[in-house]
């Protein structure tokens, strides 16, 4: 188990559930519990058509806060960490990047269920610890995804606007009423306060404009300023930085400063430390990714057809699978578990270990080859693995050829 801290601002999606839907059953317990009083019934139903733009003010984003991490494979559980505990799989993420903070500690930016969703924001202590839960949940080195800022998707827990407010102070002002039974006077907020609820719920759920904002792509850096988009390869990024309330970026041709103020100031640090962490990946700077056993080099494509990889794989595989064991072939079976299921491993050579696997560990290939599946967040990767254990080889051959064909 791992001590952390957590930054997950719009909190689990549980959390965002309950909290965006909890109306719900309160408007059927005021339609079905019928021995309340009436007045009972009116202001429950007058609280949860509140709640649904209340919320948005009264609910305040969740802060940092220290966690335990449990590692398991496919998946961590964030806990003790209070409203913000969870558990993460990794067939629920959708984008995710590492960076270095100014202190010294590591992070791992987390984006789950939806792309565009808020960034979960996980720190950890060494680049050891990030590499543990990395491995965990199938991510590359470099990441993999677009990290967006603000979120792309409408957040019940995003920073609540005018029309939120002045309907929450429209439904406050019937719930009085309603409390001192002064029905025509709640009637008359409700003629405002109605519409300004459903114009509050359509800016909610809506996605943003492009207007201020930034994604962290695994190309380069898209800024929108006022409206003017610009694209920036993050070999043009020189260095990123938190002056208040705005972000600076330093480019080779100048500085741009975007303004973060919804934003909290550990988010704004984590972004700053994303955006350099990032350009540095870039220009082949910080820890290279991990090494392939060159005892694998075996199993790498030569100068030479797919079907002919694909024999000398096979071949590979009957020489490993005689009496006389694993290591005849010089290829331990530990190493081709290892690169099978490392998510830095090259495609082309989890393929080949996958399909060795299956043929000379059957039994136990079925269930980690299909672990290390649900893991692969590549697409492209994920069907050239099923197609590598494909038995007939003229077949595996050909589907390989189109996949090459298509890139």
């Amino acid at each position: 188990m791992l001590r952390a801290h957590v930054h997950d601002p719009a909190g689990p999606r549980w959390w965002r559930a309950v909290t965006t839907l909890g109306m719900f059953p309160l408007m059927a317990a005021a339609g079905l519990l019928t021995w309340w009083s009436e007045t009972l019934r009116v202001e429950a139903l007058v609280v949860a058509a509140a709640w649904l733009v209340m919320g948005r003010v009264v609910i305040p984003r969740l802060r940092p806060r220290e966690c335990s991490v449990t590692i398991e494979p496919g998946a961590i559980t964030l806990e003790n960490a209070g409203l913000a505990a969870q558990r993460i799989e990794a067939r629920d993420l959708r984008a995710a990047s590492t960076s270095r903070l100014s202190d010294g500690a590591c992070a791992l930016a987390l984006v789950r269920h939806e792309e565009g969703d808020p960034v979960l924001w996980l720190e950890l202590a060494s680049r050891a610890e990030i590499d543990r839960v990395r491995q965990a949940l199938g991510i590359r080195h470099g990441g993999f995804g677009m990290l967006r800022w603000p979120p792309a998707q409408g957040t019940y827990h995003s920073v609540p606007t005018r029309v939120d407010v002045a309907a929450s102070l429209g439904w406050l002002a019937i719930l009085v009423a309603v409390l001192f039974q002064a029905t025509e006077v709640a009637l008359g907020f409700a003629l405002f306060t109605v519409p300004l609820t459903l114009v509050a719920m359509v800016m909610a759920t809506r996605p943003r404009p492009v207007g201020r904002g930034l994604a962290m792509t695994p190309h380069g850096l898209e800024l929108a300023l006022d409206g003017r988009a610009s694209f920036l390869p993050w070999s043009e990024v020189v260095d990123a930085e938190v002056q208040g309330t705005e972000l600076c970026l330093r480019t080779r041709t100048g500085t741009e400063a975007l303004s973060m103020r919804e934003a909290q100031a550990s988010e704004r640090e984590h972004v700053a430390a994303q955006i350099r962490s990032s350009a540095r990946r870039a220009r082949g700077e910080g820890p290279p990714p991990p090494e392939v056993p060159a005892s694998l080099e075996v199993l790498a494509p030569r100068n030479e057809g797919r079907r002919a990889w694909l024999e000398r794989i096979d071949a590979t595989a009957a020489s490993m699978a005689e009496a006389s064991g694993y290591r005849q072939a010089g290829v331990a079976p530990s190493e081709l578990w290892a690169v099978l299921e490392s998510p830095d491993a090259p495609t082309y050579l989890r393929a080949a270990a996958a399909r060795v696997l299956a043929r000379v560990a059957p039994e136990e290939a079925g269930k980690r080859i299909g672990d290390a599946l649900a893991m692969e967040h590549d697409g492209d990767a994920r069907v050239r693995i099923q197609v590598a254990l494909e038995e007939d080889v003229d077949v595996a051959a050909r589907e390989l050829e189109r996949l090459d064909l298509r890139r």
